[in-house]
């Protein structure tokens, strides 16, 4: 399927806030260009469009693509039924009357998805009393959907095999109203495009944060005006209860609305999902609810990731619930058991409905293999992790919980070495010690070439002077044989290192020691001997540099 989330990377700084905040372990690819700038990509196959990446990206890197650029480019081509997602309502409280108006003069079936999701309680309902299935997780969320199919595939059969909302709409829509249009869902989900490609039952899925952008760069105005009565006069068939499904726990008071011995419970939130996800798989059956409601999103489709967050918070969210749950009361003719719905109308769906018609399979994928402790080894020594308190510093920087969740990544080729700190600082330290210590040696080589030359400059002046005695000639002798220490020592030493320095001056102060022995010797008259004193306070010079650099 093509990318849904979208990267560039000339944006991307290398920050790992979309590791960071992404409950899928696979669905990020981290590169080094040539030039070694790092920067993390999608991968497609495992990413599962839940959106958390674009909202923790601050620096403008990512962005997805749905439908409504290629299906704005076709609306004159064909005539088009549109499903329209309750969350419309909280997404654009003051508009969503305006938004159906513009799709109402082109011609377009206006269909309500609430009723899809009164279709999808009923179902829900039938599947749970046949007793036929086991606990199940709701999957209405097409983002929970990929996240289970991924990364817990044996959870697929807990999945039940019924259509979503929006695709009870799309089912309802052919089968029983006999359209042949092509439909279209205005959604706040990104992860939507997902069911409607799986399925081919929805041609195109709308979010309501592109649809926006698309009116403003087209300088389409969507008047903020009240239509009387707009939503059963443009309707083809309005919902009940169902608009309650797209916040969080919306689905259970449905369910409980018909049922109140069912046990079913809620939670919503990508992450906190993931791990409850997670925690259900390691539950025994007995211990699990009949039915646990999930949306990715946190606020649920209201605040959902095919929506503009910026436009609204989360408080205005849950008050545009509150204001349809209140709408829904109202318009409800026999209350159901907690106040709202028409059980009357909404038993009718027995009568009108085959429930077979709206069975729906699910296909776990292939899990990634577990990397073994002696898969991980050689990684963990190439990050210059050895010990078990180095791969358990867990400090996080590099996107993942654990040091063995990178290694893990690493292992399976989507992720590099250098995004542990830890390794790019022990480069780092090693790359300044080595730099040090090339600069020392070029310091050090400079002064043994000089003391070479200064020691030959003294040999040759010493077999100039004139014997001044015995004593003279063995203090001279002594001179000699030092002197070619230190030029034999500085030709093998041409790569000089601190301890080589500490040789050298033990060498030079010996040296030095006998050169003024003999020079207390050395006849004043002799024109050399002011050459050999000239030479010796070079050497001395040469002695303070070297103790320097020790220093």
């Amino acid at each position: 399927m093509k990318d849904i989330i979208i990267v560039r990377p000339d944006k991307c700084v290398g920050c790992n806030a979309c590791i960071r905040c992404c409950p899928a372990p696979e669905a990020n690819i981290v590169k080094m260009l040539d030039n070694g700038k790092i920067y993390t990509t999608v991968n497609a196959d495992k990413c599962i469009a839940c959106g958390q990446c674009i909202e923790a990206c601050t620096h403008g890197a990512r962005d997805y693509v749905d439908d409504t650029a290629v299906f704005m480019s076709k609306i004159s081509d064909s005539k088009y039924a549109i499903i329209v997602d309750p969350a419309i309502k909280t997404a654009f409280p003051n508009q969503w009357k305006g938004i159906l108006e513009w799709f109402r003069k082109k011609s377009f079936l206006i269909f309500d998805g609430a009723f899809g999701a009164d279709i999808y309680t009923w179902a829900m309902l039938g599947v749970v009393d046949s007793n036929n299935v086991g606990n199940v997780i709701s999957e209405s969320c097409s983002s929970v959907v990929n996240y289970i199919s991924m990364y817990h595939p044996s959870l697929v059969q807990n999945l039940p095999p019924i259509c979503s909302p929006t695709l009870c709409s799309a089912v309802y829509i052919k089968n029983y109203l006999r359209r042949n249009e092509k439909l279209v869902v205005l959604s706040p989900c990104i992860a939507r495009k997902y069911e409607c490609a799986e399925t081919g039952l929805i041609d195109y899925n709308i979010t309501f944060k592109k649809l926006m952008e698309y009116f403003e760069k087209n300088d389409i105005v969507i008047p903020k005006e009240n239509y009387p009565n707009f939503e059963y006069e443009s309707f083809e068939r309005p919902g009940m209860i169902g608009g309650l499904c797209s916040r969080p726990g919306g689905l259970c008071d449905n369910l409980l609305n018909f049922n109140l011995d069912i046990n079913a419970i809620y939670s919503s939130g990508t992450q906190r999902v993931a791990d409850e996800i997670s925690l259900y798989s390691r539950t025994e059956a007995k211990n699990l609810p009949s039915v646990f409601d999930m949306l990715s999103c946190d606020y649920g489709c209201g605040y959902g990731s095919g929506t503009d967050r910026s436009a609204k918070t989360s408080y205005e969210v849950i008050a545009s619930f509150k204001a349809m749950e209140a709408d829904i009361r109202s318009k409800a003719k026999n209350k159901g058991k907690l106040k709202f719905g028409d059980e009357k109308a909404f038993r009718k769906l027995d009568d009108e409905l085959d429930l077979n018609d709206f069975v729906r399979t699910f296909t776990p994928r292939r899990a990634s293999p577990v990397p073994t402790d002696a898969d991980l080894e050689p990684i963990f020594e190439q990050m210059g992790k050895s010990t078990e308190a180095q791969r358990a510093i867990n400090c996080g920087n590099c996107g993942f919980k654990t040091c063995r969740d990178l290694a893990t990544a690493i292992y399976r080729g989507i992720n590099i070495i250098q995004s542990c700190v830890n390794y790019s600082q022990q480069k780092s330290v090693v790359a300044a010690d080595n730099a040090k210590i090339e600069e020392e040696t070029k310091k050090y080589e400079e002064l043994s070439a000089k003391i070479s030359e200064k020691a030959k400059s003294i040999s040759e002046s010493i077999s100039k002077i004139d014997e001044a005695g015995v004593k003279t000639a063995e203090k001279k002798d002594t001179v000699n044989e030092l002197l070619k220490n230190i030029i034999a020592f500085c030709n093998k030493n041409t790569t000089m290192d601190e301890n080589s320095v500490k040789q050298m001056a033990t060498i030079l102060e010996t040296t030095m020691k006998s050169l003024e022995s003999f020079d207390e010797n050395i006849g004043v008259a002799s024109e050399n001997t002011k050459l050999v004193n000239d030479a010796i306070k070079q050497i001395n010079s040469l002695i303070d540099s070297v103790k320097k650099n020790e220093e």
